[in-house]
């Protein structure tokens, strides 16, 4: 009985901590969204909409870049394969690594590169997907996925 109950605490703490986690990472994409669009707010340009597939999509990425970091897959494709199941007619990707996954500064220096700047200011882009995650070397890898339908 001893053991059993250890189980259930043991699946009731990793549930949490998995929904923890992804509040966290939710909280962290919107921050980013929201440093974004006031970017391009300031630029006069329309504001880019979360898209959930994308998010989803740029997790592979970030993690692909905690791998091999270039605009490059670790098999060797070109970074738009990411996206072979996904119609869009614009698509470009902001790849970071940082010391912390601080949205801010992540949004900062894409800002202070011309061509991460200039995506975040294309205006053809109207959704975006985002996600950070850690590395087995404890770096915070990003990918920021841009496109338009």
């Amino acid at each position: 009985m001893n053991l059993l109950r250890r189980m259930f605490s043991l699946l009731v703490f990793s549930v949490l901590f998995m929904l923890a986690s992804s509040a966290m990472a939710s909280d962290l994409a919107c921050e980013v969204l929201d440093y974004v669009n006031a970017e391009r707010q300031e630029a006069g340009l329309q504001p880019l909409a979360m898209d959930e597939g994308l998010a989803v999509i740029s997790e592979t990425r970030a993690r692909e870049a905690g791998v091999y970091f270039a605009h490059q897959r670790p098999d060797g494709r070109c970074a738009q394969s990411v996206m072979e199941d996904v119609p869009y007619s614009w698509f470009g990707e902001n790849l970071a690594v940082s010391t912390d996954a601080e949205a801010a500064e992540i949004v900062q220096a894409w800002m202070a590169s011309p061509a991460h700047r200039a995506n975040i200011l294309n205006r053809h882009y109207t959704k975006m997907g985002i996600a950070c995650t850690k590395g087995l070397d404890g770096y915070y890898y990003w990918a920021q996925l841009l496109t338009c339908d």
